[in-house]
């Protein structure tokens, strides 16, 4: 089981991603995003200079999303999911069962509760689609039944995610949404997806808006 990195007493970021393991590794982190590895002399070569790289790359992205307002030692990290799930197909995205993702925002509640933190940054469309299909941040119905996934993708063995719609997190991403507690749930991009290459070009104007949204709940 992987665990949460950070100290919720003094984070003001929570990152949520969407499970623990590399996608084509079996090496499950034991810490969300390998996070410890950022902390630690960077790695030259192999597979932990990769880990360090997505350490890296989430701490880099949080630093832009949020305009360098937040310390990496004010950010705390976790998954929906933070148990090791089985591979999905090439080319396919895993999928998060409902009793996983349950867990996994019951776990999101126990962080956030008497903490500091005052935005969470909720990476992909999968985590996002389970955030709001279990009531846990403003319900989108439109964006709920096109984020479904597709049974074809749930019955597989292994099981994959496979959205009704495709681009169905054009729709919410960069938005900023109200939440149970004092804080405000902002849906992101994967890290892997970060920087924007040119084919995430329609996602441009997403990322504005989560740099706008994110940056004004910090000084507000």
């Amino acid at each position: 089981m992987t665990k949460p990195y950070g100290d919720p007493e003094k984070a003001r970021v929570l990152v949520v991603g969407h499970d623990p393991r590399l996608q084509s590794s079996d090496t499950a982190a034991e810490y969300a995003f390998f996070a410890d590895y950022f902390f630690r002399t960077a790695p030259r070569s192999g597979p932990e200079k990769r880990k360090y790289g997505l350490a890296a790359s989430v701490f880099h992205m949080v630093a832009s999303l949020t305009c360098g307002r937040v310390e990496p030692d004010e950010v705390l990290l976790t998954n929906l999911c933070n148990q090791s799930l089985p591979h999905a197909p090439k080319r396919k995205t895993v999928l998060i069962p409902e009793t996983a993702a349950r867990v996994g925002v019951s776990q999101i509640a126990g962080l956030v509760s008497n903490s500091t933190i005052k935005v969470v940054l909720a990476m992909s469309q999968q985590v996002n689609y389970w955030l709001r299909a279990l009531e846990y941040c403003d319900a989108d119905p439109i964006f709920v039944k096109e984020a479904k996934p597709k049974q074809v993708g749930v019955d597989h063995a292994p099981p994959y995610y496979e959205p009704q719609k495709p681009k169905a997190f054009l729709r919410v991403c960069g938005q900023a949404l109200e939440s149970p507690g004092e804080f405000v749930v902002v849906p992101v991009l994967h890290v892997k997806q970060w920087p924007l290459n040119p084919r995430m070009s329609a996602y441009e104007p997403c990322v504005s808006l989560a740099e706008r949204n994110v940056s004004q709940l910090l000084i507000s």
